[in-house]
């Protein structure tokens, strides 16, 4: 992903000096997104497209290489940081990709988990033009005999020794941003919903994504009573579609229903009722939801949620007395709008 800002609109770059000097972008601590106004990253994102541009040609037939580095050493794992690595650099190759046409073979693309002069989280955009000469068209002289013009000698790419440890990158088509490729990837994730969790109801779900769609399914339930009449018996299953709305995948709608039985009575669900009354039978609902995903670094984040639909339940109530089950009401039912489900879910990412 890539965040951009204003730039102002008769504002000039120069170009890089075409003698091997180098270009910082620098990215925000534990996060891929590549911001245009972070840090002077614009200034220095129009100064490449400058060159870039001044040497295309060169650049399309493979003359000149433009050498992309990612260097990573903010997360506390060596995989953590080469996979930050390759994603910020391959962020920075898109937006050349996008704006001067370069193709994946123009680039030589290396990732370090390592530290760039002090910064933990640049990418370093290197062109290797510091033998390139201006072709100079020269006027016919007085010597009939006509000369040739220089021709322009391509010069070896300098050899650049990694360490063995640092794996490089993986090219990806011709004309695909690696960002765009991933989009078509998934997450498996495993989740919890800490609102029931702390209603002594322990569930577990799965998620499922794919692109902008989501398909998730909750499940979960208590089972347990004491001497003192207090009962907590219930299931449920909670599946659900979600769309993602931006490219982030953080704000979502989806549709989604419930199914679940209950036998409750003064536990911790019971006590949202009325204390001396015992409710037993089963719900079901459906409805549309909305919510929003906060990331916890690579591997967590909380997703936030609330749904609004069509509710029906059927239930007997009761009370006890020395022990015994008394019935009040028997094959009652309720229909009603509202509240479908809320939520406060921690989520771990499994597969990425």
């Amino acid at each position: 992903m890539t965040a951009f800002g204003q730039t102002p609109g008769n504002q000039t770059h120069k170009p890089v000096d075409p003698n091997g000097d180098t270009i910082v972008f620098k990215f925000v601590a534990d996060n891929d997104t590549f911001y245009i106004p972070y840090l002077g990253n614009g200034d220095k994102l129009e100064e490449l497209f400058t060159t870039i541009d001044r040497y295309k040609v060169l650049v399309a037939n493979g003359t000149v290489r433009i050498n992309v580095a990612g260097y990573c050493s903010s997360y506390a794992t060596q995989s953590e940081n080469f996979k930050s690595a390759a994603i910020r650099a391959n962020r920075v190759k898109s937006e050349l990709i996008v704006h001067n046409g370069i193709k994946e073979e123009n680039f030589t693309t290396t990732i370090h988990a390592l530290p760039y002069e002090g910064h933990k989280s640049v990418v370093v955009v290197t062109l290797r033009v510091s033998q390139i000469q201006p072709v100079v068209e020269e006027r016919p002289q007085s010597d009939p005999k006509p000369e040739r013009k220089p021709e322009l000698t391509p010069q070896p790419e300098p050899v650049v020794e990694e360490p063995k440890q640092e794996p490089r990158s993986t090219p990806a088509p011709d004309s695909v941003p690696l960002e765009v490729k991933k989009e078509s990837n998934y997450d498996l994730s495993l989740r919890t919903n800490l609102l029931y969790d702390a209603m002594l109801v322990p569930n577990l779900g799965l998620e499922y994504r794919t692109n902008r769609i989501d398909v998730k399914l909750d499940a979960g339930g208590g089972y347990w009573g004491d001497e003192h009449g207090k009962v907590q018996k219930l299931w449920f299953v909670n599946p659900e579609l979600r769309y993602y709305m931006d490219n982030a995948r953080r704000f979502y709608v989806g549709a989604g229903g419930n199914y679940s039985k209950y036998n409750i009575y003064k536990g911790m669900v019971g006590g949202l009722f009325s204390d001396d009354t015992g409710y037993q039978g089963s719900m079901w609902n459906t409805g549309a939801t909305a919510g929003y995903q906060l990331p916890l670094g690579h591997s967590f984040a909380l997703d936030f949620n609330l749904g609004l639909g069509y509710n029906s339940a059927s239930y007997d109530t009761f009370n006890v007395v020395n022990q015994t089950r008394v019935y009040k009401e028997r094959d009652q039912s309720k229909n009603f709008f509202g509240p479908t489900q809320a939520g406060v879910s921690l989520i771990w990412k499994l597969a990425k």
